[in-house]
């Protein structure tokens, strides 16, 4: 099915889009199972996603975040499971094809995982939430993405992730919540 993904999503990927980026709520049949075909593709056929050119992955990885600012709990999760899929999909492939991944969608991704862990609308999706970022802040952690998670207008040159991100998500939350100070 690899070699067909391509064929599908020019078929029906774009066109349900723009049916249901309008608002949250209409064709919610049509959304669950968007997003439910998206996952399938990530889980099992995922060097189909790798041959996407960058507009089309785009699309992918904003859906992806899309979904998980859903009130429908079924598209939440979908978005939310294929988002924790796909990063760690992409931790397991090709070195240079994950640290371009990570280059341009990590800090993107954390933004908006957090935009919903703290949007009280968004509590049913805690467990999920929480597993995406526990799992971005492990690959760091760990070492495990070559590469810088930031790009150049974010930080110096030659910064480790692990410092990146501790000052990225310090400032994150410091500016969410005024209360907090450094």
């Amino acid at each position: 099915m690899t070699d067909q993904v391509p064929a599908i999503l020019d078929s029906v990927f774009e066109c349900t889009l723009d049916m249901i980026n309008k608002d949250f709520s209409e064709y919610p049949e049509h959304r669950v199972e968007f997003f439910k075909l998206l996952r399938e593709i990530n889980l099992r056929c995922f060097p189909a996603l790798l041959k996407l050119d960058q507009r089309q992955f785009k699309f992918v990885i904003d859906s992806c975040m899309w979904a998980s600012k859903h009130d429908n709990r079924m598209v939440e999760g979908e978005g939310l499971n294929m988002c924790i899929e796909l990063v760690s999909n992409m931790a397991d492939t090709d070195r240079e094809i994950g640290a371009a991944f990570f280059q341009n969608f990590y800090t993107t991704i954390l933004q908006d995982v957090f935009f919903v862990l703290t949007d009280s609308d968004h509590k049913a999706g805690f467990k999920f939430q929480s597993m995406l970022l526990s799992r971005m802040f492990w690959l760091v952690g760990a070492d495990k993405i070559q590469g810088p998670i930031y790009t150049p207008d974010l930080a110096a040159p030659g910064t480790s992730n692990k410092d990146f991100l501790q000052n990225f998500v310090g400032n994150l939350l410091a500016n969410a919540f005024p209360n907090l100070t450094t």
